[in-house]
């Protein structure tokens, strides 16, 4: 019996199930593939407030109908180390090891070239997943974006030599592993200011630094570009926008569970940011729709709600800078 983490749940498949809210308000909503991942992992060690690990600046980069925001890093304590890709013999092993030590492993791939991901052929984009476990057979993973030919919801049942062909193809594929931080201090910087410090540097991504007017420019994209063009762009609008939107929600998600530092929160801005989740939603709602009904042309609703959203994105940037002021510790 090989050593793994949570390996008593592996037939209860229906312990895992992240479309919907866990305990602490978290679900694909809110979170994106690694930290849904990571997630798991912080429950496995009893960690009881993750909210704060995984909230990040607010930040928008565009080009055309592409909408980015740039990727999460861990916050407060935690970090990933990463492992480089070795040949196929010498990454079992490594894996072998990880799952003995660790009771788990963190992979990274390519998602378009990965069979056994629902990605495949569809979204470009490196993709993460939680290892459970590996017998000589196969790889136990748990995904929300698994082929259903591998996966039975997020469970699935990889075989050894289609796993390790796909991490085989691309060098930026590895695995990785979480852990906690070495600090010469025990104790990082406090809460209250780091949440100040997110806050200051959402305002300064967002205004000072472009990401407003970029947002603003993926909106006139999508008003201007040709129809055939947006309606063959819906399922990577919906994409796109579906991960964009995510960290608003997870901070709408702090404001709801009393994650946020008392004096990071005032009365107004939490408004406008329920207001935006809101808009946000209605965006979503219309690309799904559209894509129900390619006939139909739903350009005109999608771009009310996009100019919404651009314009409380600021208002929430300004509110966030008049609390904000002059406070010291931020400079």
């Amino acid at each position: 019996m090989t050593t793994s983490m949570l390996k008593d749940d592996l037939q209860h498949t229906h312990k895992w199930d992240w479309r919907f809210p866990d305990e602490f308000g978290l679900s694909e909503r809110n979170l994106d593939c690694l930290q849904l991942s990571i997630l798991e992992i912080l429950k496995w060690k009893g960690v009881d407030d993750p909210i704060p690990l995984f909230l990040q600046p607010f930040d928008c980069h565009s080009h055309e109908l592409l909408l980015r925001r740039s990727r999460p890093e861990l916050k407060r304590l935690w970090t990933l180390i990463p492992y480089p890709l070795l040949d196929q013999a010498q990454s079992a092993h490594l894996l072998r090891s990880l799952l003995d030590g660790e009771g788990y492993a963190l992979v990274r791939y390519q998602a378009y070239e990965a069979p056994f991901s629902a990605y495949c052929g569809k979204h470009d984009v490196t993709h993460w997943a939680l290892i459970l476990d590996m017998t000589e057979d196969e790889v136990i993973l748990l995904d929300d974006a698994g082929a259903p030919e591998f996966y039975n919801g997020l469970l699935g049942r990889v075989p050894v030599d289609t796993f390790f062909q796909v991490l085989a193809d691309h060098p930026d594929n590895g695995f990785a592993i979480l852990k906690p931080k070495t600090m010469p201090d025990a104790a990082e910087t406090r809460w209250e200011q780091q949440c100040f410090q997110l806050m200051q540097a959402s305002v300064t991504e967002m205004k000072e630094k472009g990401g407003l007017q970029r947002l603003s420019a993926f909106a006139d994209a999508v008003e201007h570009v040709p129809l055939v063009s947006l309606t063959s762009s819906l399922e990577q609008l919906e994409f796109d926008i579906h991960y964009f939107r995510r960290l608003r929600e997870l901070w709408w998600t702090a404001v709801q569970r009393k994650a946020l530092p008392s004096p990071c929160v005032n009365p107004e801005w939490p408004q406008i940011l329920e207001k935006l989740c809101h808009t946000w939603s209605y965006v979503m709602g219309v690309l799904m729709k559209w894509k129900r009904q390619p006939e139909r042309d739903y350009r005109v609703k999608l771009i009310g709600h996009l100019r919404q959203a651009v314009e409380l994105e600021g208002s929430l940037m300004d509110s966030w800078e008049e609390q904000i002021g002059n406070r010291e510790f931020l400079s």
